[in-house]
């Protein structure tokens, strides 16, 4: 989502979060204002005894936006927008159709801080490619002591969700094709993700060692 502001109707001023994908997509969400997140100014206000009583209430100004407002609101933007994304699986040949493959696309470039997740470089949007951190051969797989991803049944590939998506030049993702070595499937100066899930829920991270 993206922040808006209304231009009509009795809200117009206003903001509020609106989907990248309107008018195909309409899904909103409010920003509370510091009169709502305070209560109705009508009321008289409580007593600092009554306040202090409040189980975890501090006694800031009743007028401020509570502390870490913007970060939920992030969070559930976010939360949203992923499950928009993941909802679309490809087809049977392993394709979105285009303007999903460009949302997914877009997506993972901003988490990512625009840089190829194979090289770790800054790249254009313009010329980047959707790339598989799990290589889709191995959608069940075991790790070796020489860190290879080989046939086995421990790891399991989140596939085409978007902890195993990164966005990528296109000469790094031929490069990197189906390589077992679980090193070189994504950047050590990128954020960390968990690609593969396991029965007793260790997963799968990568870079396993992030660079500091």
């Amino acid at each position: 989502m993206v922040l808006r502001t209304a231009r009509k109707g009795a809200k117009a001023g206003n903001q509020f979060w609106g989907c990248t994908e309107f008018p195909r997509c309409r899904g909103t969400l409010q920003i509370e204002s510091p009169v709502d997140a305070a209560g109705d100014t009508d009321r008289p206000a409580p007593s600092e005894e009554s306040r202090a009583s409040v189980e975890g209430e501090s006694n800031s100004e009743p007028d401020k936006m509570p502390q870490g407002f913007f970060a939920k609101v992030a969070k559930t933007v976010d939360k949203v927008q992923r499950r928009y994304l993941e909802s679309d699986e490809p087809d049977a040949t392993g394709r979105w159709n285009d303007d999903h493959r460009r949302s997914m696309l877009k997506y993972v470039y901003r988490r990512d801080g625009g840089r190829c997740g194979l090289c770790g470089a800054e790249m254009k949007l313009k010329g980047a490619q959707i790339e598989h951190i799990v290589p889709k051969v191995f959608v069940f797989f075991d790790v070796n002591d020489r860190g290879n991803a080989e046939p086995g049944a421990y790891y399991t590939s989140r596939l085409h969700k978007i902890d195993n998506l990164q966005a990528a030049h296109t000469y790094c993702n031929k490069r990197k094709a189906n390589k077992p070595e679980i090193n070189k499937w994504r950047h050590e100066t990128m954020p960390p993700l968990t690609v593969a899930d396991t029965e007793d829920d260790r997963g799968l991270v990568l870079p396993a060692n992030p660079a500091p």
